[in-house]
Protein backbone atom coordinates (compact mmCIF):
# COMPACT_ATOMS: atom_id res chain seq x y z
CA UNK A 1 0.00 0.00 0.00
CA UNK A 2 2.64 2.61 0.97
CA UNK A 3 5.04 1.91 -1.88
CA UNK A 4 2.50 2.89 -4.56
CA UNK A 5 1.83 6.28 -2.90
CA UNK A 6 5.06 7.81 -4.23
CA UNK A 7 4.22 6.76 -7.74
CA UNK A 8 0.79 8.43 -7.47
CA UNK A 9 2.43 11.76 -6.57
CA UNK A 10 4.85 11.44 -9.46
CA UNK A 11 1.98 10.73 -11.85
CA UNK A 12 0.20 13.83 -10.56
CA UNK A 13 3.26 16.11 -10.68
CA UNK A 14 4.61 15.00 -14.06
CA UNK A 15 2.01 16.90 -16.17
CA UNK A 16 2.57 20.00 -14.00
CA UNK A 17 6.35 19.77 -14.50
CA UNK A 18 5.91 19.47 -18.27
CA UNK A 19 3.61 22.53 -18.33
CA UNK A 20 6.06 24.60 -16.26
CA UNK A 21 8.96 23.61 -18.49
CA UNK A 22 6.96 24.54 -21.59
CA UNK A 23 6.09 27.93 -20.09
CA UNK A 24 9.78 28.51 -19.35
CA UNK A 25 10.62 27.76 -22.97
CA UNK A 26 7.99 30.21 -24.25
CA UNK A 27 9.44 32.99 -22.08
CA UNK A 28 12.77 32.92 -23.82
CA UNK A 29 14.32 29.76 -22.44
CA UNK A 30 15.08 28.65 -25.97
CA UNK A 31 16.30 30.44 -29.05
CA UNK A 32 13.78 33.07 -30.14
CA UNK A 33 11.72 32.56 -33.25
CA UNK A 34 13.04 34.56 -36.19
CA UNK A 35 11.15 35.88 -39.15
CA UNK A 36 9.37 38.90 -37.69
CA UNK A 37 12.40 41.17 -38.08
CA UNK A 38 11.74 44.71 -39.23
CA UNK A 39 14.21 47.33 -40.34
CA UNK A 40 13.61 51.03 -40.51
CA UNK A 41 15.78 54.10 -40.80
CA UNK A 42 15.22 57.72 -39.95
CA UNK A 43 17.14 60.98 -40.15
CA UNK A 44 17.53 63.17 -37.08
CA UNK A 45 19.20 66.58 -36.94
CA UNK A 46 21.03 65.44 -33.77
CA UNK A 47 24.73 64.74 -33.98
CA UNK A 48 25.79 61.10 -33.91
CA UNK A 49 26.84 61.22 -30.23
CA UNK A 50 23.55 62.82 -29.18
CA UNK A 51 21.47 60.35 -31.24
CA UNK A 52 23.43 57.44 -29.76
CA UNK A 53 22.95 58.75 -26.20
CA UNK A 54 19.19 59.12 -26.82
CA UNK A 55 18.93 55.45 -27.88
CA UNK A 56 20.99 54.25 -24.91
CA UNK A 57 18.80 56.28 -22.51
CA UNK A 58 15.59 54.99 -24.11
CA UNK A 59 16.72 51.37 -23.92
CA UNK A 60 17.63 51.94 -20.27
CA UNK A 61 14.06 53.10 -19.67
CA UNK A 62 12.67 50.02 -21.47
CA UNK A 63 14.89 47.82 -19.27
CA UNK A 64 13.77 49.59 -16.08
CA UNK A 65 10.08 49.20 -16.95
CA UNK A 66 10.57 45.52 -17.88
CA UNK A 67 12.27 44.87 -14.53
CA UNK A 68 9.39 46.58 -12.70
CA UNK A 69 6.87 44.44 -14.56
CA UNK A 70 8.85 41.28 -13.83
CA UNK A 71 9.13 42.05 -10.12
CA UNK A 72 5.42 42.85 -9.83
CA UNK A 73 4.47 39.49 -11.38
CA UNK A 74 7.18 37.46 -9.67
CA UNK A 75 4.82 36.46 -6.88
CA UNK A 76 2.57 34.42 -9.16
CA UNK A 77 2.19 30.73 -8.37
CA UNK A 78 3.69 29.78 -11.73
CA UNK A 79 6.80 31.84 -10.99
CA UNK A 80 7.15 30.28 -7.56
CA UNK A 81 6.70 26.75 -8.91
CA UNK A 82 9.11 27.25 -11.80
CA UNK A 83 11.62 28.83 -9.39
CA UNK A 84 11.43 25.75 -7.18
CA UNK A 85 11.87 23.46 -10.17
CA UNK A 86 14.84 25.42 -11.55
CA UNK A 87 13.08 26.85 -14.59
CA UNK A 88 12.41 30.23 -13.03
CA UNK A 89 15.47 32.00 -14.37
CA UNK A 90 14.18 34.57 -16.80
CA UNK A 91 16.44 36.18 -19.33
CA UNK A 92 16.79 39.87 -18.60
CA UNK A 93 15.01 42.14 -21.07
CA UNK A 94 16.97 44.45 -23.39
CA UNK A 95 20.41 43.12 -22.45
CA UNK A 96 23.26 44.99 -24.15
CA UNK A 97 25.48 42.59 -26.12
CA UNK A 98 27.77 44.85 -28.14
CA UNK A 99 28.53 48.53 -28.08
CA UNK A 100 30.71 50.39 -30.54
CA UNK A 101 29.93 53.96 -29.53
CA UNK A 102 28.63 55.91 -31.35
CA UNK A 103 28.16 53.60 -34.34
CA UNK A 104 26.44 50.43 -33.08
CA UNK A 105 24.29 49.42 -30.14
CA UNK A 106 23.30 45.74 -30.20
CA UNK A 107 21.18 44.04 -27.59
CA UNK A 108 19.04 40.98 -27.12
CA UNK A 109 15.56 40.50 -25.81
CA UNK A 110 13.20 37.54 -25.46
CA UNK A 111 11.94 38.49 -28.92
CA UNK A 112 15.40 38.30 -30.51
CA UNK A 113 18.30 40.57 -31.40
CA UNK A 114 17.88 44.34 -31.66
CA UNK A 115 20.35 46.53 -33.54
CA UNK A 116 20.72 50.30 -33.74
CA UNK A 117 23.23 51.49 -36.33
CA UNK A 118 24.23 55.16 -36.60
CA UNK A 119 25.57 56.92 -39.69
CA UNK A 120 26.71 60.52 -39.46
CA UNK A 121 25.58 62.76 -42.31
CA UNK A 122 28.32 65.02 -43.66
CA UNK A 123 26.40 68.32 -43.38
CA UNK A 124 24.99 67.47 -39.95
CA UNK A 125 22.53 65.05 -38.47
CA UNK A 126 22.44 61.29 -38.19
CA UNK A 127 20.67 58.43 -39.91
CA UNK A 128 19.57 55.81 -37.38
CA UNK A 129 18.86 52.31 -38.68
CA UNK A 130 16.93 50.01 -36.33
CA UNK A 131 16.54 46.26 -36.86
CA UNK A 132 14.23 44.54 -34.37
CA UNK A 133 11.47 42.00 -33.86
CA UNK A 134 8.04 43.33 -34.75
CA UNK A 135 6.88 42.76 -31.16
CA UNK A 136 8.70 45.94 -30.04
CA UNK A 137 7.53 48.13 -32.95
CA UNK A 138 5.29 50.17 -30.62
CA UNK A 139 8.32 51.05 -28.45
CA UNK A 140 10.32 52.15 -31.51
CA UNK A 141 7.39 54.18 -32.83
CA UNK A 142 6.91 55.99 -29.49
CA UNK A 143 10.63 56.72 -29.29
CA UNK A 144 10.70 58.18 -32.80
CA UNK A 145 7.63 60.33 -32.05
CA UNK A 146 9.52 61.98 -29.18
CA UNK A 147 12.68 62.67 -31.22
CA UNK A 148 13.50 65.66 -33.40
CA UNK A 149 13.08 64.15 -36.87
CA UNK A 150 13.67 66.14 -40.02
CA UNK A 151 13.85 65.69 -43.72
CA UNK A 152 16.64 67.72 -45.29
CA UNK A 153 15.27 70.75 -47.18
CA UNK A 154 18.22 71.02 -49.56
CA UNK A 155 17.36 70.65 -53.24
CA UNK A 156 17.46 66.97 -54.04
CA UNK A 157 18.85 65.56 -57.25
CA UNK A 158 17.99 61.88 -56.90
CA UNK A 159 15.34 59.52 -55.53
CA UNK A 160 15.53 56.14 -53.83
CA UNK A 161 14.91 53.34 -56.32
CA UNK A 162 12.91 51.34 -53.74
CA UNK A 163 10.63 53.86 -51.98
CA UNK A 164 10.93 56.75 -54.50
CA UNK A 165 11.47 59.35 -51.77
CA UNK A 166 13.92 62.19 -52.43
CA UNK A 167 17.42 61.77 -51.02
CA UNK A 168 20.52 63.92 -50.90
CA UNK A 169 23.17 63.21 -53.52
CA UNK A 170 25.77 62.18 -50.91
CA UNK A 171 23.51 59.61 -49.22
CA UNK A 172 24.70 56.04 -49.64
CA UNK A 173 21.71 54.59 -47.76
CA UNK A 174 18.12 55.82 -48.03
CA UNK A 175 17.13 57.41 -44.67
CA UNK A 176 13.50 56.31 -45.18
CA UNK A 177 13.69 52.63 -46.08
CA UNK A 178 17.32 51.76 -45.36
CA UNK A 179 18.10 50.47 -48.86
CA UNK A 180 21.55 51.00 -50.35
CA UNK A 181 21.35 53.71 -53.02
CA UNK A 182 22.76 53.01 -56.46
CA UNK A 183 24.60 55.65 -58.49
CA UNK A 184 22.49 57.05 -61.30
Amino acid sequence: GQEGGGLDWLTLLLPILVCVMCMGQSRGGSAPQRGNAETESWYTPQGIDEAYAAIVAEVGEWRRKAEEEASSTSESITSKLSGILGGGRREARFTMKEEIAPRLYRMTDGSGPIYFEFTEVEDGGTVVKATYDSSIKARITRFKAEQPLKIPAIPVSKRCQVCSKPVLPEFVVCPYCGEKLHEE
